[in-house]
């Protein structure tokens, strides 16, 4: 797995809730939390899917450990600048994904985040991130889809 500086994408987080602490997900966020940032979209998407109280509670912990440690990154004016070139190209590259290139928003700004302080992308969602890669350059390590 990854070398150095590490961003997990939402979908690992939710399968290592799925697995629990002691499932393939977890051991690795775990293994992986000393060296690995926080993307605040990536805090959106958790916070957005937290529907109970208790999991609301659980993820304002979680992210809260990240703001401690001061390992919150937050796309800069000029990601999200090139998040917008970026999906223009995608799209007139790819006319067939028509509407589809806008739901890369997210994956793009956690690319662009992880590149500002130089780390790699664990995702399991291969697809968006590898069409991103043909048009950004960040690192990208893949999380396998069944991790059980």
């Amino acid at each position: 797995m990854p070398a150095g500086r590490v961003v997990v994408d939402t979908n690992v987080y939710i399968m290592a809730i799925r697995q629990g602490r002691d499932g393939p997900a977890g051991v690795r966020l775990v293994e992986w939390f000393p060296r690995s940032y926080l993307v605040s979209v990536v805090s959106a998407e958790l916070r957005a899917g937290a529907r109970s109280r208790q999991a609301r509670a659980e993820v304002e912990i979680f992210t809260a450990a990240f703001e401690r440690v001061g390992r919150v990154v937050t796309p800069t004016a000029h990601s999200w600048n090139q998040a917008g070139d970026t999906l223009a190209l995608i799209a007139r590259a790819r006319p067939d994904l028509g509407d589809a290139v806008l739901d890369l928003w997210n994956d793009t700004l956690i690319a662009l985040s992880a590149r500002q302080v130089g780390a790699t992308v664990v995702s399991a969602n291969v697809d968006d991130f590898g069409l991103l890669l043909a048009h950004v350059n960040f690192r990208f390590e893949p999380f396998p889809q069944h991790s059980d």
